[in-house]
């Protein structure tokens, strides 16, 4: 009998992004039996608390898998039920080498300017951050985070970004900074933005929400130079496996990434990095009550599971 617990993860730092911005997330746990996996429904994909709830009553009396299940909820149901026919061993389910540890990028939402010094101070030991941005007018948030920190960044606009040529002006003011990709920075409709973009990028193009349970892969190549692969997009773990070795297949550079989650969700994307070449799983680390903190440890800015 499947079992549904909500959480609430409080953050330590407001969490804005582009479209929206928050102090809590509501999270849920699906147990099935002694295992569990956790769902981080996503407003960008119309998926919320109620969402969520109404498709639990329906697994209850569900015989069959039913695919108008929201993304999150179908990711969790296959994660439970994998980690039951392989006893937990998420390494063994997906044929995957185990990584002992992983260094992970570190968020800085939208902020003031005159927050970041702190913000930095007090998350120093991560080895790379990826910055949140709207559009151009984060050009000063930008510029702040770059002559605070000589570590690499990561520009996430979360398709901020309307027009073209707003962003390769954009792109020209930030080309000497010390950036190893922007994400996203265009609506998922935008394509001939992107075709046009590729050519003329300054730095690596890497798609997020135009990556969901699959993609075009002659057209992500005269698109995007990577795919950032997320379980809750996904439908879980098996597909995100298929969705980042086709990336490989393409030529596309790879990373798995994250919603606001607990160490159990990040604990189970962790089993994926092995395929990436990037690695964004901070989602735990932004959260002041963690729940499953005993899953996942940081130190000196690596993860590793415990």
């Amino acid at each position: 009998m499947y079992q549904l617990k909500k959480i609430e993860l409080k953050l330590k730092t407001e969490w804005a992004i582009s479209r929206n911005s928050t102090q809590v997330k509501e999270n849920y746990i699906l147990s099935l039996g002694e295992y569990a996996s956790e769902i981080a429904p996503n407003i960008r994909y119309d998926e919320d608390g109620k969402l969520i709830e109404q498709h639990f009553k329906q697994i209850q009396k569900a015989k069959t898998m039913n695919p108008i299940w929201c993304n999150s909820f179908q990711s969790a149901v296959n994660n439970v039920l994998l980690k039951q026919a392989f006893k937990g061993d998420l390494y063994r389910a997906l044929d995957l080498p185990r990584v002992e540890r992983i260094s992970t990028s570190f968020s800085i939402p939208i902020m003031p300017v005159a927050d970041v010094a702190d913000y930095l101070a007090q998350n120093s030991e991560y080895h790379s951050y990826k910055l949140k941005i709207s559009d151009e007018s984060s050009l000063e948030l930008l510029q702040t985070v770059a002559s605070l920190t000589d570590k690499p960044l990561r520009v996430d606009a979360n398709e901020g970004f309307k027009e073209l040529e707003n962003f390769l002006a954009f792109q020209d003011k930030i080309k000497d900074f010390p950036i190893e990709f922007i994400e996203q920075p265009f609506p998922v409709g935008m394509m001939e933005a992107y075709r046009q973009l590729k050519p003329q990028a300054v730095f690596p193009i890497m798609a997020d929400e135009s990556v969901l349970l699959d993609f075009h892969g002659e057209r992500f190549q005269g698109m995007f130079h990577g795919i950032n692969v997320k379980i809750m997009k996904a439908r879980g773990l098996e597909n995100a496996k298929k969705l980042l070795l086709k990336g490989k297949k393409f030529g596309l550079k790879t990373m798995v990434g994250c919603m606001i989650e607990s160490s159990l969700g990040i604990s189970e994307a962790m089993s994926l990095a092995s395929l990436c070449d990037y690695i964004d799983l901070d989602g735990a680390l932004l959260t002041a009550n963690d729940p499953h903190a005993d899953l996942v440890g940081v130190e000196a800015g690596y993860l590793y599971l415990k």
